[in-house]
């Protein structure tokens, strides 16, 4: 799958951009948008393309500069899902999209983690597939963007409803962590 505008201003809008180093939400130190310099360092070409740009002449230029690591990064997590998942091919450009993603947020073994979402969207089923992604600590964590992935997964209002219900009767307390930015 191609990195396309769309995702990577979907990316934009849930990392959000700072121009220096901050700590994530787990700790982590990260910079531009959302890149976690810990588990996924700068390369040596990244490096130098950062010192080549010291004097910036707007903030424009660190944005550029941060876009261009993330398109890299979620062209990474695309190639490594299509070696790591039997079903990447098969999945629809709202799933890959939900599972680069997930990639890149939490990375690749986080994302592995989602046996029952992975199976759900594996089996064609919606619904299940929305519910296992915000019957999560990574909706709890993330609220807003566990919410668009899901809605990306369910297909349809319908399914997101549903999806929402049953979270609503199996797992109250997650429920009541996430329902204000449903």
């Amino acid at each position: 799958m191609a990195i396309t505008d769309k995702m990577v201003e979907r990316v934009k809008k849930h990392e959000g951009f700072r121009d220096k180093p901050y700590f994530d939400t787990v700790g982590k130190v990260t910079i531009g948008y959302g890149r976690n310099i810990e588990d996924n360092p700068l390369t040596v070409n990244e490096i130098r393309a950062l010192f080549n740009r010291v004097n910036w002449k707007s903030k424009k230029d660190a944005e550029d500069w941060a876009e261009r690591l993330m398109r890299a990064d979620l062209e990474k997590v695309a190639e490594e899902l299509n070696a790591q998942l039997a079903m990447w091919p098969q999945c629809s450009k709202d799933q890959q999209t939900v599972l680069i993603d997930l990639g890149f947020n939490i990375g690749i073994a986080g994302l592995l983690s989602f046996k029952g979402m992975l199976e759900a969207i594996d089996n064609e089923e919606p619904t299940i597939a929305a519910y296992e992604l915000l019957n999560s600590k990574y909706a709890r964590q993330t609220k807003t963007r566990a919410i668009d992935n899901a809605r990306l997964l369910a297909e349809t209002n319908e399914n997101f409803d549903n999806a929402v219900a049953l979270l609503e009767t199996n797992q109250i307390q997650t429920y009541k962590a996430i329902k204000e930015h449903i």
